[in-house]
């Protein structure tokens, strides 16, 4: 299983649902997803120490491919990536 797959969608919809506003960046999920699902946070920055803000981002675009829900509205290269509900 990939590293990103420990990132559920049902919990990036919930983490998404609660920003308020239309646009965010991958850091807001980080921090949601620290603040708000410690075990799952410290999961994936234990198996990823030095990348696990990039699982992250990587689970958010696999969110965003199969969903929907948001879509990328900064270039390939930007990082952090922003983001848009759709």
């Amino acid at each position: 299983m990939a590293q990103h797959h420990i990132l559920k969608n049902s919990i990036l919809s919930e983490i998404i649902n609660s920003i308020s506003g239309k646009h965010f960046t991958t850091y807001t999920v980080v921090n949601k997803l620290e603040s708000n699902y410690q075990d799952i946070f410290n999961e994936m920055k234990r198996n990823s120490r030095r990348n696990y803000q990039a699982v992250i981002g990587t689970a958010i675009k696999r969110f965003s491919i199969e969903t929907n829900k948001i879509k990328q509205i900064s270039s390939r290269d930007e990082s952090p990536a922003r983001w848009e509900k759709t």
